[in-house]
């Protein structure tokens, strides 16, 4: 029986890149139906214009939430709160070929303050030398200073995939603790960063996970950097805002926690998904785990200085956002989760309709331009308002929730929404890319720009 089980697995997950083509291919087919009824048929504008309003409605609800748990808890880190609860933390480090940044990583994470009953540091810190071809396992261990909570390993590759997930399963059969960390190979962070992430679970002991708040330390360097800190923060409060709500908030990659009982149950990291963090969080809710979020927490990481770099980046992480949506949305919408987090999750879903549907509109209305019947613009028009709008009132919650105020307030909020933007590009691209093109190779490191 068992073997059975066991080949019926490898089966099912031989046959679900097959079914993610297909469902891609049918999303873009209906997404291309919908738009030629709607630029050419008015009782179909309007009808998806009206469910336009819905969702600008809805993204500003959830902006309000997001704004008021990000309030609420930034301000309750300043006031100070009672010792919590300090379990084993181990801190898992993926690194490849990052001696720029290693050192400076390891230095940071070696001086937290975080001391067990006996004074001495309750975390331990893994850093997975991945095969670097470069000198980064040697400045790990000349950074660490000997200190004994501080473990430097080598994973040589020897055919091993080359994604992040790969790391930290590895890692997992020398991990200690109750609590498993990921963080960046380029990520800095104050040393009571392990206090406020647990002060911060103890407000919803009960989740499964937690993920903290993101900055660029670079964020200064240029238009780009500071727009990418903007769409931090207001990806920050769209997650408080579902995590207030009860929804099904989302781990994002550097700075997550997780359960180590949690994460064996739902069957570990994944070695093959391009964006382990969101495939991750997709399982821990289909199985009923609930992720938080802590804002007065946060790492400092590098902001991409560089479009072509940012747009490999950005294909990256939609495709591997899309496809564990088309691969564990379905097992979610029909588990045994409240009705609340289905709509939640649908919602979410729902805003990876828009870019395909906004570029199959704007096609659509250029091919009826020779025809006798002119196309309704204001279709495209309203897809991509809609979205901007969205986008904007996001970015106003999370800048004004840490303080920003005044014409700066507007004026990045603004310059976030348009930053924002590309996605309705990226989206159609990757949802083409999977459904026709090549099987992608798998994880490409994002360029590093900044030294120790």
């Amino acid at each position: 029986m068992p073997l059975r089980r066991l080949i019926g697995d490898a089966d099912a997950a031989a046959r679900r890149p097959m079914a993610t083509r297909v469902t891609a291919a049918l999303t873009l087919l209906a997404a291309s139906g919908v738009a030629w009824l709607s630029v050419s048929a008015p009782i179909v504008a309007r009808a998806l214009q009206a469910l336009i309003l819905v969702s600008m409605a809805y993204v500003a609800w959830l902006a309000w939430n997001g704004w008021r748990v990000m309030r609420r808890a930034l301000a309750e880190s300043r006031e100070g709160a009672a010792s919590v609860d300090r379990p084993l933390v181990s801190l898992v480090v993926p690194a490849r070929n990052e001696v720029r940044s290693i050192a400076a990583t390891v230095q940071a994470l070696a001086r937290l303050s975080y001391p067990g009953v006996d004074g001495a540091p309750h975390y331990e810190v893994l850093v997975i030398d991945d095969g670097s071809t470069d000198e980064t396992g040697a400045a790990a261990s000349a950074a660490s200073d000997g200190a004994g909570h501080v473990h430097i390993l080598r994973r040589d590759p020897d055919g091993a995939r080359r994604t992040k997930g790969s790391v930290l399963a590895w890692a997992m059969g020398h991990v200690r603790g109750e609590v498993i960390g990921a963080i960046d190979a380029d990520t800095r962070v104050h040393p009571e960063f392990l206090e406020h992430v647990m002060r911060a679970w103890a407000r919803d002991p009960a989740a499964s996970a937690i993920q903290v708040a993101r900055h660029p330390r670079n964020a200064g360097s240029s238009w780009l950097t500071l727009a990418q800190e903007e769409e931090q923060l207001m990806d920050l409060a769209s997650q408080c805002g579902r995590w207030g709500t009860d929804g099904t908030a989302e781990l994002r990659g550097n700075g997550m926690f997780i359960r180590r009982q949690a994460l064996e149950a739902v069957g570990g990291w994944s070695p093959t998904a391009l964006t382990e963090d969101l495939e991750l969080s997709t399982r821990l809710e289909s199985e009923g785990h609930r992720v938080a979020l802590a804002p007065e927490a946060a790492v400092e990481e590098e902001a991409v200085e560089a479009i072509r770099p940012l747009w490999r980046q950005r294909l990256r992480w939609a495709e591997g956002s899309l496809r564990r949506l088309l691969e564990h949305g379905p097992g979610l919408l029909a588990g045994s989760q409240p009705i609340g987090r289905k709509l939640d999750f649908l919602a979410f879903a729902g805003e990876f309709a828009v870019p395909p549907l906004f570029a199959a509109t704007v096609v659509a209305g250029l091919v009826t331009i020779p025809l006798p019947q002119a196309a309704d613009w204001t279709v495209p028009a309203s897809l991509g308002i809609g979205y901007a709008v969205g986008i904007f009132a996001l970015a106003m919650a999370g800048l004004h929730a840490t303080g920003v105020r005044g014409p700066a307030l507007v004026g990045r909020a603004v310059r976030g929404s348009v930053f924002l933007t590309h996605w309705l590009f990226v989206v159609p691209v990757v949802m083409v890319r999977i459904a026709f093109g090549p099987a992608t190779a798998g994880f490409e490191q994002t360029p590093r720009f900044l030294g120790d």
